[in-house]
């Protein structure tokens, strides 16, 4: 398929899917990406299989000087940030759908990550001092969605044990994962690394392991994530054989040195292996979807640290302490969570104005 017809159908699918006026947006985005396929040579009736890796991160600096030079009259302050927001959107969009979704874009896992990475690189906000309004869950958000992850399976009667037990293992990891970022101000890269020998269990909480230039960081977990952590780990017997109580000193080593939150799909098997972080933003997409978010809200794993983030430091007003807590390095990156809380707005807003209605 050409690359014109593979944007055609494409903003079909997410009209589709989507909204209107979400395909139309990303229609507009993509016309600069084949106007940069067009100033380097290639036809937009190019196979899509012609769009290297090279190609593809070329984009980023071809985007800012066009915007530099076209728009911004050669004034780098003048560069809209939600105008360069939009296209960057659109091309990660196209490049999901291409190499994941329909598989038309044979790159590999890597490569994708490597073009991902470059993309939102490039569409980061230069400077920001206020979390934007649409990165902040609601509380009724964050209701809705633990009301979908805790709730219980109902799977037909013809359903087999093993798949019983497969599924009931998938929704207690869920319901400890999204406890456990909650509580904790974890970055998912962060949660997909915890080992069970990393859990602090006389404080409740875990060391998060860093590579060489980087200090280890302690977290906390609510009483209550710790709880659901415990049920989906015992739930879980690893080291047992099925129906066996684990088992002891021989294997602690081992079993320290498994995650925290595993796989449990038909392609694990019985292995004990890590989630990665684009598994977990995939649970969090099928979550959004089925709690009816994903209409409202474009909830991801690091929204829920922007929620923590927040209330840590409305409950606190220590800003040192909610640095400390995010493990961030500078204080400047802290301070965005500094601003009024819009639910505390909202609240002061009908309270003030009850009483003129």
């Amino acid at each position: 398929m050409d690359v014109q017809n593979a944007i055609a159908q494409f903003v079909e699918h997410v009209r589709a899917s989507q909204s209107a006026g979400t395909a139309t947006t990303y229609a507009n985005g993509l016309k600069r990406f084949t106007t940069y396929l067009s100033v380097t040579g290639i036809s937009p009736t190019t196979d899509v299989r012609d769009l290297s890796v090279p190609l593809l991160t070329g984009f980023v600096t071809w985007l800012y000087s066009y915007l530099l030079d076209e728009v911004a009259n050669g004034d780098p302050q003048r560069i809209s940030e939600s105008t360069k927001g939009t296209y960057y959107a659109a091309i990660s969009r196209f490049l999901e759908y291409l190499v994941i979704e329909t598989q038309l874009l044979p790159l590999t896992l890597d490569e994708y990550d490597t073009v991902r990475k470059v993309l939102a690189k490039g569409s980061k906000r230069q400077s920001r001092t206020e979390l934007p309004p649409d990165k902040l869950p609601s509380q009724q958000i964050i209701h809705d969605l633990l009301d979908e992850v805790r709730r219980p399976l109902e799977l037909p009667e013809r359903t087999t044990p093993e798949t019983r037990r497969r599924l009931e293992l998938i929704r207690l990891r869920d319901i400890a994962m999204i406890d456990a970022l909650l509580s904790s101000g974890m970055r998912v890269s962060e949660l997909v690394r915890l080992r069970r020998g990393n859990l602090l269990h006389e404080v409740r909480g875990a060391t998060v392991r860093y590579s060489k230039g980087k200090k280890d960081r302690e977290v906390l977990f609510s009483d209550g994530a710790w709880d659901s952590i415990q049920t989906y780990l015992s739930a879980r017997a690893d080291g047992a054989s099925r129906g066996e109580a684990p088992r002891a000193v021989a294997q602690i080593r081992a079993l320290a040195d498994l995650p925290v939150f595993a796989r449990h799909d038909r392609r694990a098997g019985d292995q004990v292996l890590p989630l990665t972080t684009r598994g977990v933003q995939q649970i969090f997409m099928q979550l959004s979807a089925r709690a009816g978010i994903i209409e409202k809200f474009q909830l991801t794993p690091h929204t829920l640290r922007h929620f923590f983030a927040t209330e840590f430091l409305s409950e606190t007003g220590n800003l040192a302490l909610t640095q400390y807590a995010l493990g961030h390095s500078s204080p400047n990156t802290t301070r965005i969570y500094a601003q009024t809380k819009r639910e505390d707005y909202r609240r002061a807003h009908r309270e003030v104005f009850r009483h003129k209605e």
